[in-house]
């Protein structure tokens, strides 16, 4: 381990979140910095499925003409997952970090993991560009050049509504995919509604943050504080930190990022567990960020009524006295059909 990666790391584990709470750290390295960007990885027990994200991480880095690397951080892992990225880095001849270590068990998650990574990240590209994905995903060819492009025109934050691996749905029940489809589409709908009731041509009603694919401009990384570390939702957490700063997030779709379908993830309460709950029940719960069509209505009419507020503490203040429940998947149909109808109510007025 070079002198310079161990004085992050020890710079890192000294700050409040993990002092005193690693141990049996090992690191290789194969870093010259400073970087344009660096991919920060949490990595644990995914010697299975880390072959596919090594080569996805690899082929968008040889798209991309900026210079960059990736840091992993491996936790009590008990598999080969440390040794199959080494190899392959090495053959690959790009820039790397890899840090193994043992977290203390009120801190052994997935966004404790993350968090470390990304803060070694900073050090090696503090004027730069961090990204992050999961290692049981596998992202596109343009992933790194389309992030930095959004970045260079003026976002803070860029997230992706990250799609599962099309083989592993096929292996659930029908109905799972059908409940993704109907979400992912009620979240569009809403968003565009916001957008027409508001005038906010630029904002969301809601963002899906997906720790699978995330990108931050290293100041803003900076000025939030670093990655929030809840037990769960890091990624929407930081969206929401990076928000209340007062920053731009740019929500993008279908970017070609895939993430696993699995019903068993590292995450409690994650993919996983949501996935099982919906593959086991036949009306499950839908994202609790999305509302009735009328309530959204009613929500947008009552941010209109402070218009130099921030929108955003307007939504939080309404969330917080109404509590909606989270919406069952017939009654999103429902309101899909809703949304649906204005839209074309709209665009035959505009006719």
């Amino acid at each position: 381990m070079s002198g310079s990666l161990a004085a992050h790391i020890a710079e890192v584990l000294a700050g409040p979140i993990f002092a005193g709470r690693t141990s049996a750290l090992r690191c290789s390295e194969g870093f010259e910095g400073p970087l344009d960007y660096v991919v920060a990885v949490p990595v644990k027990d995914e010697a299975a499925l880390l072959p596919r994200a090594l080569d996805a991480l690899l082929t968008a880095m040889v798209s991309s003409p900026m210079r960059g690397g990736l840091v992993f951080v491996v936790n009590d892992t008990t598999d080969a997952s440390a040794a199959i990225i080494r190899r392959r880095l090495q053959k690959a001849l790009v820039a790397f970090a890899i840090v193994e270590i043992s977290f203390a068990p009120e801190i052994r998650d997935a966004p404790h993991a993350r968090r470390l990574a990304l803060d070694i990240a900073w050090r090696y590209a503090p004027d730069g560009v961090l990204l992050t994905t999961d290692a049981d995903s596998y992202v596109g060819p343009n992933w790194i050049e389309s992030r930095w492009f959004h970045i260079a025109s003026g976002y803070d934050l860029i997230c992706e509504d990250v799609l599962l691996d099309a083989q592993e749905l096929a292996l659930l029940p029908t109905h799972v995919a059908a409940v993704g489809e109907a979400e992912r589409a009620y979240f569009e709908a809403s968003n565009q509604l916001w957008r027409t009731w508001t005038g906010k041509s630029a904002d969301c009603f809601a963002y899906r943050a997906s720790g699978a694919s995330l990108a931050i401009r290293s100041d803003a990384y900076c000025r939030i504080g670093g990655l929030p570390t809840p037990p769960i939702g890091e990624d929407s957490a930081m969206c929401e930190a990076v928000l209340a700063a007062g920053l731009k997030v740019a929500m993008m779709n279908d970017c070609e990022t895939r993430t696993s379908a699995r019903l068993l993830g590292r995450a409690q309460g994650g993919c996983g567990a949501c996935l099982k709950s919906r593959a086991a029940e036949d009306d499950p719960l839908c994202d609790p960020a999305l509302i009735p069509y009328a309530l959204l209505r009613e929500w947008a009419f009552a941010a209109n009524r402070f218009p130099h507020r921030d929108y955003r503490e307007i939504l939080a203040s309404l969330r917080a006295a109404s509590a909606p429940a989270p919406l069952p998947y017939s009654r999103v149909l429902i309101e899909l059909e809703k949304a649906h109808s204005f839209e074309r109510e709209l665009a035959f007025a505009h006719d």
